[in-house]
């Protein structure tokens, strides 16, 4: 598969070195979907990358539970709270939010896998749930801590999905892919009211989870992606050195130095959005 820097399925030298001086030190940080799978690798990197404060949110309430739990003690120097609520119900994640305060790093991980089958024999209220969870609910998150934060600056990470910009020929996976670009649009806007804060839509890499299973898709040629890889690029993607990338999509697996190298070519050519090839990017 073609791609735009240099791809690694697990960790590699300048990854780890990027992350092990503790580059989140004193900084707090709330996860969405943090109980299992993909959100789990993700808050053990922000722990690892030493992170003082973490929140977890889960819909189970004994899930997430056990799993603010099992990680405070694999991370003793951080602190760990955790919140049972739906990303859907507003006054829920406004509580949240109450509680927590504005983080300095958001990471919107929780969704929904919503397609049983080809589109033409779907439920579509259940196929709907996928834009309910995906974009509603993930927009409920999003403005309730942009409506709590107090100061200048944040950033905001969304676990999208390559399903949001690569043609996927695959039967059932309409409702998936079309909730996942419309979460990445709403990103890749929203920047632009909040030049301050910095969101960062992110492929997490194809991990092994109850939502890849769900999918009924295969291993991808060149194998799965190692969650410790994807914990370690979300927290390097919280850091300073990742600030040229807001509202941009960018891949979990990409290397951060060829990355790194190619900003100016990012900023000046206005790389790495969601378009229609051929066609201009905007009015502007």
């Amino acid at each position: 598969m073609a791609s735009f820097v240099k791809n690694h399925k697990s960790t590699y030298p300048s990854l780890i070195d990027a992350v092990s001086n503790r580059p989140l030190d004193g900084k707090s940080v709330l996860i969405t979907g943090a109980g299992r799978g993909v959100g789990e690798h993700i808050t053990r990197g922000i722990a690892a990358a030493g992170a003082d404060r973490i929140g977890i949110l889960g819909r189970d309430k004994h899930r997430i539970t056990t799993a603010r739990d099992k990680l405070a003690l694999a991370y003793p120097g951080t602190v760990f709270e955790a919140f049972a609520a739906d990303i859907t119900d507003e006054l829920a994640i406004a509580a949240v939010f109450q509680s927590f305060g504005a983080p300095d790093v958001l990471i919107n991980n929780a969704g929904h896998f919503p397609d049983e089958g080809p589109f033409v024999t779907q439920d579509l209220n259940a196929w709907w749930s996928g834009f309910e969870i995906n974009i509603l609910g993930t927009a409920i998150v999003t403005q309730q801590y942009l409506k709590t934060k107090k100061s200048a600056g944040g950033v905001v990470l969304n676990v999208s999905s390559m399903a949001a910009h690569m043609r996927f020929p695959l039967s059932g996976w309409s409702g998936y892919n079309g909730s996942k670009l419309g979460q990445a649009r709403i990103f890749e806007n929203i920047r632009f009211e909040h030049p301050d804060v910095r969101f960062v839509n992110i492929h997490p890499g194809n991990l092994e989870s109850d939502g890849f299973t769900r999918s009924g898709a295969s291993a991808p040629p060149d194998g799965m992606t190692d969650g410790t890889l994807t914990g370690q690029f979300f927290a390097w993607a919280s850091t300073d050195q990742a600030g040229f990338l807001s509202g941009r999509f960018v891949w979990a697996e990409w290397d951060i130095e060829e990355l790194k190298a190619k900003k100016d070519e990012i900023l000046e050519k206005d790389l790495l959005l969601t378009t229609i090839d051929g066609f201009n990017k905007g009015f502007f």
